[in-house]
């Protein structure tokens, strides 16, 4: 048989690079972005600043796809207030192809923050958290994180189980 061609072997490369990209959760790639864009974990703004650069001419690019899809995104967002009102949101909806053009190139903070960890943060010695540090960050996860995905915890609050220890005692 004959080997493919060198651009023929590129594009099939990315096909299943997008494969691959597209069979992972989203939420941990908005969840990266977050901390690119706010620089948790330590990071500096070697890499805020490429990350926020990116998202801002992302945002501006998908614009035009805004307005190409409009109708499209304002039939979704019709469908939504119908169905459930509540979590209908006009702006995540009717932007959403700006939202995607501005998580993806938020992206360009990616290679930065990599060549910071390996060159700084990997290297510094961060203090081991006290069990009651960890249950503040656990609970400061919780109060940030739960209330974007529509999944009530299973688990009663911490104020639930103060008030149920002080009715055993």
């Amino acid at each position: 048989g004959t080997r493919p061609s060198g651009a023929r072997i590129v594009v099939m490369r990315w096909w299943v690079a997008g494969l691959a990209l597209s069979l992972a959760s989203c939420s941990q790639f908005v969840r990266y972005t977050e901390e690119l864009r706010t620089g948790q974990g330590g990071r500096t703004g070697f890499v805020t600043v490429p990350t926020l650069l990116g998202g801002s001419a992302g945002f501006i690019i998908g614009i035009p796809a805004d307005i190409a899809g409009f109708p499209i995104t304002y039939a979704v967002y019709s469908y939504q207030q119908r169905e459930s009102p509540a979590t209908a949101d006009p702006l995540s909806t009717l932007l959403f192809p700006s939202w995607l053009f501005w998580k993806g190139a938020m992206m360009l903070g990616a290679p930065f923050d990599a060549i910071e960890f390996a060159a700084y943060r990997a290297w510094r010695s961060e203090p081991t958290p006290s069990r009651e540090e960890r249950a503040a960050i656990e609970a400061e996860y919780d109060r940030t994180t739960y209330p974007s995905y529509p999944v009530k915890p299973i688990y009663p609050a911490a104020s639930d189980r103060r008030a149920a220890e002080i009715e055993r005692r």
